[in-house]
């Protein structure tokens, strides 16, 4: 099976929910399959965008650092979801979308996301 497979299967003259060019959700049927904003349902879409943020987000506070696996002594952190509350978790091996080298910017990372864009991302 290969991506172009499934996309086809989901989207091909089926309803799929996608940004516009100017950047508004719209929703009909399609037989652009392969496009890569396509989305199954306004909860899919919804949790694209507030992916899109968080790595948005993340690129703004961790300017050009990106974490070396390979360096044990460098601290990593991602966030993490503890019955409902968002908190910085130290990470040593790849586990998530995004990491931090500090504490301090994984907690600003969740103070600026907020709880509803974090929710929609860990739902």
């Amino acid at each position: 099976m290969t991506i172009d497979e499934i996309m086809k299967s989901l989207y091909f003259k089926k309803e799929a929910y996608f940004l516009d060019m100017f950047g508004k959700v719209k929703c009909n049927q399609t037989t652009l399959y392969s496009d890569r904003n396509n989305c199954t349902g306004n909860k899919h879409i919804q949790k694209w965008l507030a992916i899109n943020d968080l790595l948005n987000v993340a690129t703004y506070f961790n300017k050009s650092w990106t974490p070396d696996w390979a360096n044990k002594e460098e601290k990593k952190y991602t966030i993490a979801c503890n019955n409902g509350t968002y908190e910085p978790q130290q990470v040593q091996e790849p586990a998530s979308i995004v990491y931090f080298s500090s504490e301090q910017d994984t907690q600003a990372v969740i103070e600026v996301m907020g709880k509803r864009l974090l929710d929609e991302i860990f739902a």
